[in-house]
């Protein structure tokens, strides 16, 4: 895999360290841009001064705990993959596509997994499918901060105040709380894990890793489920 103009998906429930070890995969290899759905909408709604009527609908199901619009969302996706595949690079996701339209899409709109096998080949999209037992989904969500400087979620085995990386103060997530975690959950488990039946069925190759140990050694077995 010495050609890093890859797609790389990571599936996972809530809080299983996808943006850790997507990033980990940046830092670490040249040639690739980490794309998180959820920091990127969470910019989109609490960056801007001023909504438009769209946008403010879209925040309401962001704030509830709920997926956003799958058309909506597909746009956004699309627009950066489209970008990212022109500028030669490969693309790391946390936390994309989230539902069957959004991988999949209809006869109009041309879903994620099409798009980047049109840009990267069927060969070169891989699948890492991030496991926890229920109960640490729990423990992790409402334990998870984030950095407000650097955006680096705070390891789920650390209790620091600050961010270890640049030292920046720390914030939870909004949708980090106990009633909004359980609404993500159930829209993951009725949403996003139909994806990955489809992708079987389509012939791509899931790699399971076991999500619960320490960032490093999950990142050693992504890399050898990888073959970098």
């Amino acid at each position: 895999m010495k050609n890093m103009k890859k797609a790389i998906l990571f599936f996972g429930p809530p809080s299983v360290g996808k943006g850790t070890q997507a990033n980990l995969l940046v830092q670490n290899f040249g040639g690739l841009v980490q794309f998180d759905t959820g920091r990127c909408l969470e910019d989109i709604f609490y960056g801007k001064k001023k909504l438009s009527p769209l946008l403010k609908k879209e925040k309401v199901l962001f704030d509830s705990g709920k997926w956003n619009s799958p058309p909506f969302v597909l746009k956004i996706i699309s627009d950066v993959i489209k970008k990212m595949g022109r500028g030669g690079l490969g693309m790391v996701f946390s936390g994309s596509p989230k539902t069957m339209f959004e991988a999949f899409g209809d006869k109009i709109h041309t879903g994620i997994i099409d798009l980047l096998k049109k840009i990267y080949g069927k060969n070169d999209i891989y699948i890492v499918y991030l496991k926890i037992p229920k109960s640490d989904v729990v423990t992790r969500t409402l334990g998870r901060k984030i950095c407000q400087v650097c955006g680096l979620p705070r390891l789920p085995h650390s209790h620091t105040d600050s961010c270890i990386f640049c030292g920046g103060p720390l914030k939870t997530r909004v949708f980090d709380n106990p009633e909004k975690m359980k609404s993500r959950l159930a829209e993951y488990e009725n949403r996003t894990l139909p994806i990955i039946e489809r992708l079987k069925k389509e012939g791509y190759k899931i790699h399971y890793i076991n999500g619960r140990p320490l960032p490093y050694k999950v990142f050693a077995s992504v890399k050898k489920a990888l073959k970098l």
